[in-house]
């Protein structure tokens, strides 16, 4: 990610690129929900939008231009570790400012309701890989050539958190965005944000399941 032009204006036409692979994902998930209904819960939903997403995502991240990251796989055993540590601060920190008391976090809860299979393969490990794609390797990617980190990171993980749809999930998302965004900067490759999302993803169902 290194090398990258600081700052370049960005057209109307670039703007919908940015917006596009969003988009397209919404689009799916919105599509999905409609077409199974009652049929499947919330994770297996997300899932299946994620599984359909997939093919077309990973296809406009083929063609994006990336710089080569320099890391060894012996460097990223820590990230998922890092992860549920990111987890667990920003946790604490919507606990202390006391947000889980006055806001809803519905639709969260219903993702841990499910099948415990779905949940740790879908929630877990599928469904971080593919929001990877969209707001690291598309968004971040694609707002990194033009500008700096900092404007880069900060709009992706704007991004990230509204797109979670609620004011927890919004609060928590913009720094585990950050997070992430920082990640795929200091390694250069899609898996180091990846890891880091599922180590965070995992211990949120472990936790679930804990206190079940």
């Amino acid at each position: 990610m290194k090398g990258f032009t600081k700052v370049k204006k960005i057209s109307a036409y670039q703007v919908l690129d940015v917006i596009f692979p969003v988009a397209l994902h919404y689009g799916i998930m919105l599509l999905t929900a409609m077409l199974t209904g009652n049929d499947l819960d919330a994770a297996a939903q997300t899932t299946l939008a994620a599984l359909a997403a997939f093919p077309l995502l990973w296809r406009l991240y083929k063609k994006e231009p990336r710089s080569k990251g320099s890391y060894t796989f012996r460097s990223l055993w820590v990230l998922p570790f890092l992860g549920m540590a990111g987890n667990l601060l920003f946790s604490f920190l919507l606990r202390a400012i006391h947000l889980t008391e006055h806001f809803s976090n519905a639709f969260q809860e219903a993702l841990f309701q499910s099948d415990l299979l779905i949940q740790v393969i879908g929630i877990g490990i599928f469904v971080p890989f593919v929001e990877e794609v969209i707001f690291r390797g598309l968004v971040y990617g694609k707002l990194r050539r033009r500008f700096s980190w900092w404007a880069a990171a900060a709009v992706s993980a704007g991004f990230f958190a509204f797109y979670h749809g609620n004011v927890i999930q919004i609060v928590y998302a913009f720094p585990m965005g950050l997070l992430l965004a920082w990640a795929y900067e200091r390694w250069g490759c899609l898996l180091a944000p990846v890891l880091i999302h599922v180590g965070a993803n995992l211990l949120g169902i472990l936790e679930t399941v804990r206190n079940a």
